[in-house]
């Protein structure tokens, strides 16, 4: 208590100092509890399942494209004998089957919802741990249906929804809602509105997905070495192979082709680590350098101490104490000032700020406890091992630019200027990526979905329901094409999928005696084209009404003629390397190749940070139930919107949604937003506590060398002089840390570009901005110290 007593007083005494650290240092904590949060969130992904060790979810390999991995579930769907069931494994304690079918619409009042539906059996939520906050524990009848809380407040309200009854439409079938799913403890990679029984119906078409959890001690090595060969489907002509990934390492995996689970890009993770960690050591190195001028202040108070016999032990515990309360109050202020800044931060970064209590606990005790030792050996060292005089005589040693405190100052330049040009170049590789010309026309085109057709339901209709729902789409299908045509709101239209939808959409194609090679397969008629105003290069265009999809006739890009060597497309065939489709007569045997009959410009569909195969392009006539999408002239953008809205609701009814393709296009580099605004956001906050720090540096070294600054005022020095003497050690070491930054910020621009197709430059006004920030930000601060020590009347200064 008597040490803790002391070092209170010597931070009440050094108060402006004291003030400057805790501001700094808890900006920079700040950012840091904010970081480490969102990047525990990330790391914790679907850890509120208790088992989550022990459970793994099947991939699937074809014979045909060995390498090529999908999330896909263990079926055998043609009771093929050669099958061997990875379920069926001794080290299986269960497994469960679950079906994604997004964008389904159910009923509820004769109102109709959009909503992402989970078809899961009674095995689901016995293996995963999502939480059920009432109602039933699990599915057990086949109209039994779980809701999820979000989902629930949308429909209902406040309204208990345990025992309301849900219509799906498209198969015709009442649930009764059972339970309500409550918002897990982490992220999960698998999302949803409502889970309904697999029974439900008998069978469902949609592909299914498995999840699997291993007896304790199983290996999933092993299982998947004793199922590692290929088996023969003679049904589909080719060989697969199931085989065990863990559940815990699907949200980072890229390489796995997924249309079910939520995935992130570890990348991001990373460089928002690095951020954090670049922060802390700014924060940091700023406390100790301004806490170094605190102790060069007292020399004289730790020279008497050690004449006195203070022992090592007691300076040390002083200093310890002194740390702990000053970083004790920054955490304090930076754990509240972090969850103020929550629903913010969640807005603005697109990133929720959960507050994990027993996180935060840990993370505010591990900087508690190892900040302060850190701040506190290098004055122990320091006296120490300096004698009682040399410490009484260090009392006048402040004016002296120490080799430390050199030290501190270059390493708080360098992380500023390092942090300021990656800051930049991510802010001008996203604008790039956002304005790079895709080959397609992006602007002034609209989405809307008006049908929903569940194929994959339409098992359970008898023939008459069935029909009179075909007959119904198909009727309003009519009228959809007959108000679309008659409006003069539209430059032309169309119903189908966007280019930037049709990323993942791989197929391999080989000419005559070469080698199969990957092209982004895409299926268009000929509106599709001028939708998206796709220019053609030589030959033709589909036409409507002359071509079908079994012509076997293929549109493809320049790039696709340049991989497959082909000088003259119209004598060029590719051959696909497994059947596409039905053939007319249903037979699926024959393969024929596919002639060129049209050469287009290059258009890019996938993220601008991917390699993307040439495109081929099909002829497939639009469904019925596939969204519509309009291009318009601009200006008209309202109108448009409510044309579509009164539309929908005369047509269709329920949920009206739309999307622009230019938005569609921006989420597509959604991460990439965030990072660049974080980064920015953090990198001004570096810059603003850098500014605390020189300015608590500047106040010192003005203050010790006030009597100089008199006296040479007194001999006729004006003040652009005194500015331009005190300004040179400053500026010296600010060059030396300019030039260090350099490779440093380059190696940091190329790794994050490693893997980018198309990158934005390197220019030469990145590292100018950078130094012109930098310097008027120094002289900012440090011009007016001086200038304010400068106005001070000599004599004053002189009898103090």
């Amino acid at each position: 208590m008597k040490y803790l007593k002391i070092a209170l007083r010597s931070l009440v005494h050094f108060k402006m100092y004291t003030i400057i650290n805790v501001l700094g240092l808890a900006m920079s904590l700040t950012c840091v509890v904010i970081i480490s949060r969102y990047v525990y969130n990330e790391l914790t992904v679907d850890r509120f399942n208790k088992k989550i060790d022990r459970i793994y979810v099947s991939t699937g390999e074809s014979s045909n494209r060995p390498g090529a991995l999908v999330f896909t579930g263990i079926w055998n769907p043609n009771k093929e004998k050669s099958f061997k069931d990875l379920t069926e494994h001794p080290g299986v304690e269960k497994h469960a089957v679950f079906i994604k079918s997004p964008d389904s619409e159910i009923s509820f009042n004769n109102r109709l919802y959009n909503t992402d539906i989970l078809i899961v059996d009674s095995s689901f939520l016995q293996i995963l741990d999502y939480p059920v906050i009432s109602g039933a524990a699990n599915i057990v009848r086949p109209e039994d249906a779980f809701i999820s809380e979000a989902f629930a407040r949308k429909i209902f309200g406040d309204i208990n929804p345990v025992g309301e009854k849900l219509r799906y439409p498209s198969i015709n079938k009442e649930m009764t809602v059972v339970g309500v799913i409550g918002k897990p403890a982490t992220k999960s990679v698998i999302s949803f509105d409502l889970l309904i029984s697999s029974e439900l119906m008998q069978r469902w078409s949609y592909m299914p997905n498995s999840l699997i959890l291993l007896h304790p001690g199983v290996k999933y090595e092993d299982i998947n070495r004793q199922y590692g060969e290929f088996m023969e489907m003679e049904a589909w002509n080719y060989s697969v192979r199931y085989q065990l990934f863990p559940y815990r390492d699907v949200y980072f995996e890229k390489d796995i082709v997924s249309y079910t689970f939520e995935h992130s890009n570890f990348m991001y993770v990373l460089i928002l680590s690095v951020v954090g960690g670049l922060l802390l050591l700014t924060g940091l190195v700023n406390y100790i350098n301004i806490y170094t001028v605190v102790i060069l202040r007292r020399n004289k108070e730790f020279g008497i101490k050690k004449v006195f016999g203070a022992a090592g032990f007691k300076i040390f515990a002083q200093l310890l104490l002194e740390n702990l309360s000053l970083i004790a109050l920054s955490l304090i202020f930076a754990l509240q000032l972090a969850d103020l800044l929550g629903p913010l931060i969640g807005r603005v970064f697109e990133f929720e700020q959960v507050s994990n209590h027993i996180f935060d606990l840990t993370l505010a005790v591990v900087l508690a406890l190892l900040l302060p030792l850190i701040t506190s050996m290098m004055p122990v060292l320091r006296y120490r091992y300096a004698s009682p005089v040399k410490s009484l005589q260090a009392v006048t040693m402040g004016s002296k630019f120490t080799l430390f405190r050199k030290f501190f100052l270059f390493f708080q330049y360098f992380i500023t200027f390092v942090m300021i040009v990656v800051s930049l170049f991510f802010v001008r590789q996203l604008h790039f990526m956002l304005h790079q010309d895709l080959g397609y026309r992006t602007q002034n085109i609209i989405k809307v979905p008006f049908l929903k057709d569940d194929y994959g339901s339409y098992q359970s209709l008898s023939p008459e329901e069935f029909s009179a729902q075909r007959e119904k789409i198909n009727r309003t299908a009519d009228e959809l094409k007959q108000k679309m045509d008659a409006s003069t709101l539209f430059e032309h239209w169309t119903q189908g999928q966007s280019p930037n939808e049709r990323a993942s959409s791989t197929y391999e194609f080989k000419t005559e005696g070469g080698e199969l090679q990957k092209t982004t397969l895409i299926s268009a008629d000929e509106s599709w084209f001028k939708v998206f105003e796709i220019k053609l290069l030589g030959g033709r265009l589909w036409e409507n009404g002359r071509d079908d999809m079994y012509n076997y006739v293929m549109i493809v890009g320049e790039s696709t003629l340049k991989q497959y060597g082909i000088t003259d497309y119209t004598e060029a065939e590719l051959v696909p390397f497994r059947r596409l489709w039905y053939s007319s007569e249903g037979d699926m045997s024959t393969n024929p190749p596919y002639r060129i009959v049209g050469v287009i410009r290059d258009f890019y569909t996938a993220h601008l940070s991917q390699k993307q195969d040439p495109v081929t392009v099909y002829f497939s006539k639009s469904r019925a139930s596939d969204p519509v999408i309009a291009s318009f002239r601009p200006g008209r953008r309202r109108e448009v919107i409510e044309f579509m809205k009164n539309l929908h609701e005369e047509l269709v009814g329920g949920e009206f949604t739309y999307t622009f393709l230019e938005d569609e296009i921006a989420a597509v580099y959604k991460e990439d937003r965030k990072v660049a605004l974080i980064y920015s956001v953090f990198t001004g906050v570096a810059i603003l506590i850098s500014i605390l720090g020189l300015f608590g540096l500047s106040l010192f070294d003005i203050q010790q060398r006030r009597k100089e600054i008199a006296i040479r005022k007194v001999n006729g020095a004006q003040t652009v002089d005194i500015i331009r003497l005190l300004l040179k050690k400053y500026f010296v070491m600010l060059g030396i840390a300019f030039a260090a930054s350099i490779p440093v910020a380059l190696f940091a621009i190329s790794k994050y570009l490693e893997n980018f197709a198309f990158k934005a430059t390197v220019s030469w006004w990145l590292f100018g901005i950078a130094f012109v920030v930098t310097v008027a930000v120094s002289l900012l601060t440090l011009i007016y110290q001086i200038h304010k020590a400068s106005n001070e009347n000599p004599a004053n200064v002189v009898k103090s």
